[in-house]
């Protein structure tokens, strides 16, 4: 395992009070696929944390900030019939409807798999799942040791602490991981156990209940 080569992605944010801006689908998308997927190997399995320019939607559903006419326009090439005098409430408990039949599907999933690879995404607020958060945890640690707080060093210094990534770190990293959800999915059964104990004993105690007040 290893950060591949011609695949790193660094530039420098506006000073606008609002770096995660800048990190957004376009660019993500843009990098994902002139950069990450022709330097992985064929049948790639990626696995992909939950941000939000990691899951742009292929077909965007109308929301309460849509415009009416949008919101119309969507139902009608869903086969619906909407009509002029519908509130926008109205609408939009029509687009619940139709909504489900949808299956939600991913602009960065759609491209990996026409390039014939997969994506498998975490589950949500689970960052800890992925080995990744601890690599970026030693660059930034690198970073901040020898920063000297000049932007015109810090590209450079960025290079300079990936590649003190090791194939070891990352299997290191890769392990922790591992253990980390083999330990919780062993707490899921614990707390599955102690949860269905517990609602045995509330059964038994209205039976119990029950047949004192009858006799």
């Amino acid at each position: 395992m290893w950060f591949h080569s011609n695949a790193e992605l660094t530039f420098t944010a506006k000073n606008d009070g609002d770096y995660h801006r800048q990190m957004n689908h376009e660019v993500f998308e843009e990098w994902f696929r002139c950069q990450l997927l022709p330097n992985i190997p064929p049948a790639s399995v990626i696995v992909m944390d939950n941000a939000p320019y990691h899951s742009r939607k292929v077909e965007k559903v109308p929301t309460m900030s849509s415009k009416k006419a949008v919101i119309t326009e969507w139902l009608i090439s869903k086969g619906a019939k909407p009509t002029e005098k519908m509130l926008k409430s109205q609408l939009l408990e029509m687009v619940k409807e139709y909504s489900v039949k949808i299956k939600t599907t991913y602009v960065v999933d759609k491209i990996a798999a026409e390039n014939g690879h997969e994506i498998i995404r975490l589950p949500p607020y689970h960052c800890q799942y992925n080995p990744i958060e601890l690599i970026w945890g030693q660059v930034k640690s690198f970073i901040a040791k020898r920063n000297n707080f000049k932007m015109t060093n810090l590209s450079e210094l960025t290079k300079e602490a990936l590649d003190t990534v090791t194939p070891e770190n990352w299997e290191k990293t890769v392990r922790h991981a591992e253990q980390l959800q083999v330990e919780d999915a062993a707490k899921d059964i614990l707390i599955d156990k102690y949860i269905d104990s517990f609602i045995i004993s509330l059964d038994s105690s209205d039976e119990e209940s029950s047949d004192e007040e009858s006799s």
